[in-house]
């Protein structure tokens, strides 16, 4: 059968499936992909070997990671070292700390961790010291994600970044040369970000009527109420230790590279042994149930991907977008892509762009375009809408960290991921950064 087709009908099938939520969302990943490889001729084994090849990827890259971190952060959260931080960090704004405070504050932070251009560094250092935060001021928690992938999306820029590496090596020239154009293209995702100031600020005193602390009586004494429960778990006398020892896992995974993963086996184990050695039963199970939900997903993304990629969906899909240009339209390919890349990469892999770069060169070269001008605003617009989709297992990560539906914050990034892209394109075209 025709290879773009079925890719079609895949992804139109998995879209309706998410939007009716009869059926679990896992299920839905692992079981279409499955018949749209039959379908295409494959057989059981071939498709078997694909599944594991992912599944043995995924794993390695985010799986491993993502049980270890969610252990030792779940277990470090209930020692109240990062309730500790933050009261040091809002005491020199006292009374006058607000949502937009925190809010410029999360960009801030997230744009200096973002100095070492690795995704899940900055979420593992961002979101456990901001969450007592927004919980503290009631501000909604998939913003923290939202504002830090996006200034995750500006410092792609930076020459060691992975999405600068590899895009060079695609269009055949010096990471360096590429940073410089990707810069300007970073700029533009300025007033983009104080969209989002203005639309979370806005959207917080909307749904509480206030830009500060408010809280009620009933809620106030529930809050106190699971505060003494919370208590018995809190280890102030071993803040220093601990913090400590979050520094050093910090630095063996900045500046010596130490895999993930294996960092945060040892923190798990120096939690266990140093703060809970009689009450980890029940902190652990509790971390091991939100992981299993996780896993669950991280299992039918990498069926959804290994069918995708390694059955020639990629390539037919991109093809064909390619070759659904009009003569009069050619010249905005580049421009029409980027446009839609948010909305689409929430269902398609971010390789069917990447793949088009060549066709997207060749197509600007007609035009007069050069190509890294047309190609460098891809390099930190796709960065952003990797940041609502399943598809990328990090943010995975970034939901279990900051104690969100992943399912929920995918469908409020994706609005605002989506205007705040759009923003970026028309400041690129206004500033004649992007070729029109």
């Amino acid at each position: 059968m025709n290879v773009t087709l079925i890719a079609i009908l895949m992804v139109l099938v998995i879209v309706l499936a998410a939007f009716q939520k009869r059926i679990p969302m896992y299920l839905v990943l692992m079981l279409i992909p499955i018949l749209a490889a039959l379908f295409l001729g494959y057989s059981l084994t071939d498709i078997s070997t694909s599944i594991m090849g992912k599944l043995n990827e995924t794993m390695a890259s985010a799986g491993f990671l993502l049980l270890f971190a969610l252990i030792y952060f779940n277990l470090l959260m209930e020692t109240g070292m990062f309730e500790t931080i933050v009261n040091v960090m809002i005491k020199p704004f006292g009374s006058r700390m607000n949502v937009v405070i925190l809010i410029i504050l999360t960009t801030v932070l997230s744009l200096l961790c973002a100095l070492t251009a690795q995704i899940s560094v900055t979420y593992l250092i961002i979101f456990p010291i901001l969450l007592p935060l927004y919980k503290k001021l009631k501000l909604n928690r998939e913003y923290c994600f939202i504002l830090c992938q996006t200034a995750l999306a500006v410092m792609m820029w930076l020459p060691w970044s992975p999405a600068i590496v590899n895009v060079s090596v695609v269009l055949g020239c010096e990471a360096t040369e590429l940073s410089v154009a990707a810069s300007q293209a970073a700029v533009c995702m300025v007033p983009g970000i104080l969209f989002q100031w203005i639309y979370m600020a806005w959207r917080h005193k909307k749904d509480t009527g206030s830009l500060f602390l408010t809280v009620d009586g009933a809620s106030e004494a529930a809050a106190e109420e699971a505060q003494e429960e919370k208590k018995k778990l809190v280890r102030p006398k071993l803040f220093w230790p601990n913090l400590l020892v979050f520094l050093i896992l910090m630095v063996g995974l900045l500046k010596f590279g130490i895999p993930a993963y294996l960092l945060f086996m040892i923190g798990t184990a120096y939690m266990i042994l140093v703060n809970y050695p009689k009450d980890f039963g029940p902190l652990l199970e509790r971390a091991g149930k939100q992981f299993m939900g996780l896993f669950l997903f991280m299992i039918g993304i990498s069926i959804y991907l290994a069918v995708f990629t390694d059955m020639g969906m990629v390539n037919a899909l991109g093809e064909a977008i390619a070759g659904s240009f009009p003569d009069f339209l050619a010249r905005y390919m580049h421009i029409i892509l980027l446009a839609v890349c948010v909305v689409c990469i929430r269902y398609v892999p971010n390789r069917v762009f990447t793949m088009l770069y060549p066709v997207l060169v060749a197509t600007g070269a007609q035009y007069g375009f050069l190509g890294m001008a047309m190609i460098a605003p891809f390099i930190i617009n796709l960065t952003l809408a990797t940041g609502s989709t399943p598809l990328n297992p990090p943010n995975f990560l970034g939901c279990s960290l900051l104690e969100i539906d992943a399912n929920h914050y995918f469908g409020t990034a994706v609005r605002i991921q989506s205007i705040t892209n759009l923003i970026a394109i028309a400041t690129a075209v206004i500033m004649g950064i992007m070729p029109i």
